[in-house]
């Protein structure tokens, strides 16, 4: 393995790692906040990752509400 071999799989562990904070987030104050710790804005991230923006969207404001039934 090469270097940029590695490089990639520490890119692929990362997003891994971020696309489940998002998916296991309880509202959107916790997306933003995993957002802000990873130098992403609300823009780049809905264009980059559009279906977990989706998800998102799809959250409560705050832990303790329902999400909208779909």
């Amino acid at each position: 393995m090469n270097e940029q071999d590695s490089e990639s799989l520490d890119s692929f562990r990362e997003s891994s790692a971020f696309e489940m904070a998002i998916k296991t987030a309880r509202s959107k104050g916790a997306v933003l906040w995993i957002l802000h710790e990873n130098g992403l804005s609300e823009v780049t991230f809905a264009y980059r990752f559009p279906v977990l923006a989706k998800v998102a969207q799809d959250l409560p404001d705050a832990p303790d509400e329902t999400a909208p039934s779909v």
